[in-house]
């Protein structure tokens, strides 16, 4: 299932819950908004696919609205803690594919944790766009906006661009994005014997300014710019 396919479940519409869902379903996917606070769900409805006011503490609304039937459930209440744990809790044990829920400090983090939540998120004020952008593409490790149409991304190199050179494979021309630098994967000596390492365990060093004939690799990492549709468009034709 692609991620577009995928349904996900916003709950908690503070500033950062608001902006998060209002970016994926700006991106494509299908969003079910939830908030007490009638306003808010007002507010996003011109947005979303859904948007439903109830108190998501009670297990049985929970399921009555279908948000046990999503792909991705984000906790995004900020305000107070308990209502995160509690939701959390009904969530797993009803066995969501996928919880993400929000810490506000450490010990927090740790209490999530320690229930089975193995995705807890910090977020600060503007990251709705940064968060909804990478859940929608799980080859994007870091996204930076520009402005509302163009933004900095840095991706892993798609297949159909491994062992072409930056000459060939014209990417401004066919994508309109343009490849700032790349991120390369620097050879370590434990790499022998750790041929499984986890990623992010390899250190990787800039090229800098890029030679036209510099060739795409397997594990290189894209710094690229342009718009998402014209990301999409990369992405999905390699």
């Amino acid at each position: 299932m692609s991620t577009l396919e995928q349904q996900f479940c916003v709950i908690g519409l503070g500033e950062f819950g608001f902006s998060l869902a209002k970016s994926l379903a700006e991106q494509g996917a299908w969003v079910l908004a939830v908030d007490q606070d009638y306003e808010r769900v007002e507010e996003i409805k011109k947005y979303v696919s859904e948007a439903i006011q109830f108190d998501a503490t009670d297990p049985v609304l929970l399921k009555e609205h279908g948000v046990m039937n999503a792909d991705v459930v984000i906790v995004a209440i900020g305000e107070s803690f308990e209502p995160v744990v509690l939701i959390t809790m009904e969530l797993l044990k009803e066995n969501v594919s996928r919880i993400i829920s929000r810490a506000s400090n450490e010990t927090q983090e740790a209490i999530l944790k320690k229930i089975g939540i193995n995705e807890v998120i910090h977020p600060e004020k503007d990251e709705g766009v940064r968060m909804a952008t990478s859940l929608l593409s799980t080859s994007i490790s870091d996204f930076f906006k520009l402005s509302d149409e163009i933004g900095i991304f840095e991706i892993e190199a798609p297949p159909g661009m491994v062992g072409y050179t930056i000459k060939e494979l014209k990417i401004r021309e066919r994508y309109e994005m343009s490849l700032i630098t790349i991120k390369r994967r620097k050879q370590l000596q434990q790499e022998v014997h750790l041929s499984n390492m986890p990623e992010e365990q390899y250190q990787y060093s800039v090229l800098g300014v890029l030679d036209p004939l510099t060739m795409i690799r397997k594990t290189d990492r894209l710094i690229i710019m342009g718009t998402q549709k014209s990301l999409e468009k990369l992405i999905s034709t390699n």
